[in-house]
């Protein structure tokens, strides 16, 4: 499991990548159940709410639903994923596992730029800081001749 000497920190980084896998699933099944975020992406992009839509537009309170279970199946089977990876290959210290944890933040930074200011941006500003520094604060557990 890495190198004999690694610190408290290194042993134990795949914590934070874990939590975050299993924070998507905790989450996942208010999507799942077709309930849209809050406040809702169209409402925030349109100006209208969810029921002045749902007057103007027949169904789409049901199309909003789709998306939002869509999205609820993606985030769970990808928290399941996160967690595995975390708790396996990440904690033994392969290489790979660190490479493919970069996604996260790369993704929190693409989420970031979208959200244009909209609904717990802080949130995500502050998984970002925690995953770069779980993949920063171990990097020698994965490179350990290097630097």
């Amino acid at each position: 499991m890495g190198p004999p000497n690694e610190t408290p920190f290194q042993k134990r980084a795949w914590i934070i990548f874990f939590t975050y896998g299993l924070l998507a699933v905790i989450g996942a099944p208010i999507l799942i159940l077709g309930t849209p975020p809050n406040p809702p992406s169209p409402e925030g992009l349109t100006g209208l709410t969810l029921a002045e839509m749902a007057t103007r537009i027949p169904g789409i309170l049901g199309y909003v639903r789709s998306i939002s279970t869509q999205l609820g199946n993606f985030i769970l089977g990808l928290g399941v994923l996160i967690m595995g990876i975390a708790a396996i290959p990440y904690r033994k210290g392969e290489k790979w596992a660190w490479y493919v944890f970069w996604i996260l933040p790369v993704n929190l930074v693409i989420q970031l730029l979208n959200s244009r200011g909209g609904f717990l941006w802080q949130l995500d500003a502050a998984f970002l800081v925690v995953l770069m520094v779980g993949l920063f604060l171990s990097y020698r557990k994965f490179f350990p001749t290097i630097g």
